[in-house]
């Protein structure tokens, strides 16, 4: 179940060396992040919550995957600022210009490749509805269909984005008192920059079937982290061709599926050092997800996560 939007103004401004810690610091989100890139993670979130929407921005030093809901009852829409790396949304991959939108009953299912800065609000289906009526005349807009794919050049997308980063730069200094006083024209001009971007007739075109495929990938590995399928047997699991196969993961995630397989082992080695007990040893969490080699695990592992896995379990045991 969505989590339902909290009542009075909050914020943070917030800055993370941990994805998990990340995954669980905005306001009113039930999600899950797995990191994906290289190197020491750092992230940023800068987040104002009212009772009708949500404004933030959100920057990663590396790649991420998140998966997860919006609150109940709303829409999440994302712009991007900056991206290094390539973008996807709801599994499928995200083109220049392109509106990133997901409802509350879509699994979000977002992703970055790389380095990533990006603007999101979080906005009333009421409000949505209310909004493209008297704004665009339209009563066929239908909130409760998946959402489909808006696009606008590149550069008026460039310009939306940074209209947004400089609306939270200045209201985010404001007292609460003062939010709540401004929290009117807030909304007004987020709607205004984001659902302008959204045309005046549109089709609704439903979820591709690529990304239930990715959906049902990502849940597989996750499930044999201990025990890695093969390509053929996920083929079997999933009840697709190998081609499709590796379209759709490379579509949700911008890599093959026994790349993001190697992936989240490694984020569960690594949340297993960072949380030892009295028996935790780094040969029995490599053994534990399916690394034969010890050498070999140690070495992916310093490039993935910027150090040596001995130190991440000293550090954790102080």
């Amino acid at each position: 179940m969505s989590p339902q939007l909290p009542a009075p103004v909050a914020r943070i401004e917030t800055a993370f060396d941990d994805v998990d810690a990340m995954a669980v610091g905005p306001i009113a989100w039930n999600q899950h992040y797995e990191q994906i890139g290289r190197g020491r993670f750092h992230g940023r979130l800068t987040q104002l919550v009212f009772d009708q929407f949500q404004f933030a921005r959100v920057s990663y030093s590396l790649g991420v995957l998140q998966s997860g809901c919006a609150p109940a009852g709303t829409w999440v829409f994302g712009l991007p600022l900056s991206a290094e790396g390539s973008l996807h949304v709801r599994r499928r991959p995200v083109s220049r210009g392109e509106l990133m939108a997901a409802t509350c009953r879509d699994d979000i299912g977002f992703a970055t490749t790389g380095r990533a800065d990006m603007m999101v609000a979080v906005l009333p289906v009421h409000a949505i509805e209310q909004w493209m009526q008297a704004r665009r005349g339209r009563d066929d807009f239908n909130v409760h269909l998946p959402s489909p794919r808006w696009y606008v050049p590149a550069e008026d997308q460039s310009r939306r984005a940074h209209a947004l980063a400089t609306l939270l730069e200045r209201f985010a200094s404001y007292s609460e008192s003062a939010l709540r006083r401004a929290a009117p024209q807030l909304q007004e001009r987020i709607f205004q920059i984001i659902l302008g971007m959204i045309p005046s007739a549109e089709i609704i075109e439903p979820l591709h079937s690529r990304a239930r495929i990715a959906r049902q990938i990502l849940a597989i590995l996750h499930d044999r982290l201990d025990d890695p399928p093969d390509i053929a047997e996920l083929c079997v699991a999933v009840g697709t061709r190998e081609r499709t196969l590796h379209s759709s993961c490379i579509e949700a995630f911008g890599r093959s599926p026994m790349a993001l397989m190697a992936e989240l082992r490694l984020n569960a080695t690594r949340r297993a050092l960072l949380w030892p007990d009295a028996t935790t040893s780094v040969t029995g969490v490599a053994e534990r997800y399916a690394f034969t080699h010890l050498g070999r695990f140690s070495n992916i592992y310093r490039r993935k996560f910027g150090e040596l896995p001995s130190v991440t379990l000293s550090n954790a045991r102080g």
